[in-house]
């Protein structure tokens, strides 16, 4: 190497001309949690998703999905509830987001907040293919109620051809075992559990920080 300083330099603008961002390959997805006001309660819509669904079916969600081509994650969140609900993105005022969700499968999730105040929930015409049914809950219930916390433990799997000769202790090497926490929410016969209850709760939590 013939000029150490000048590759230091280049490496020095290299780095500060950049946005860090995660080594590891993820996809992203966007959530919209839409609220509504019935009642004079405002409350929180809910999917269930179709038994014929290959991912999560019967499970219920927040609308939404993964993101295509060149989306800004608010147009997946928009898209996707347009596409399962029916409720275009003019419908919608937008609120802001909540914190983003890393999964343990390697899903960036990003979810919206997004008020709706011209759609009554049974004139929503949801679509069948993605959708089995549709439902609410007060807000009030997430911030009155404290979930049950269960733990998802993860260990690890390898082939065959695994080079453990190649690490210390080889097959006894000291895997890390996740234990990651999922929270349940029962709300009558509904059981809201897994992200898509950490969002609700974070999300709750967010709209009673600045309430007096």
């Amino acid at each position: 190497m013939k000029n150490t300083s000048d590759f230091i330099k280049n490496i020095q603008y290299t780095l500060q001309n950049r946005t860090p961002k995660p080594i590891t390959k993820y996809s992203y997805s966007s959530v919209m949690i839409l609220l509504f006001c019935i009642n004079n309660d405002i409350h929180m819509l809910f999917t269930k998703r179709a038994e014929h669904l290959i991912h999560q079916p019967g499970d219920i969600s927040f609308p939404g999905g993964r993101k295509e081509n060149n989306e800004t994650p608010l147009e997946t969140a928009l898209r996707e509830t347009h596409e399962e609900l029916g409720i275009s993105p003019e419908q919608i005022r937008i609120l802001g987001n909540t914190d983003i969700v890393l999964t343990t499968f390697g899903v960036i999730i990003t979810p919206f907040v997004g008020f709706v105040s011209d759609v009554d929930i049974n004139d929503i015409h949801f679509s069948k293919e993605e959708v089995a049914e549709i439902f609410t809950v007060p807000i009030t219930f997430f911030k009155q109620t404290q979930p049950e916390i269960h733990y998802l433990y993860f260990s690890h799997y390898t082939k065959d051809d695994f080079p453990y000769e190649r690490i210390h202790k080889g097959k006894d090497y000291p895997f890390a075992r996740p234990k990651i926490p999922e929270l349940f929410y029962q709300y009558e016969q509904y059981t809201i559990w897994g992200i898509t209850a950490q969002i609700a709760n974070h999300a709750v939590a967010l709209f009673f920080q600045n309430q007096k």
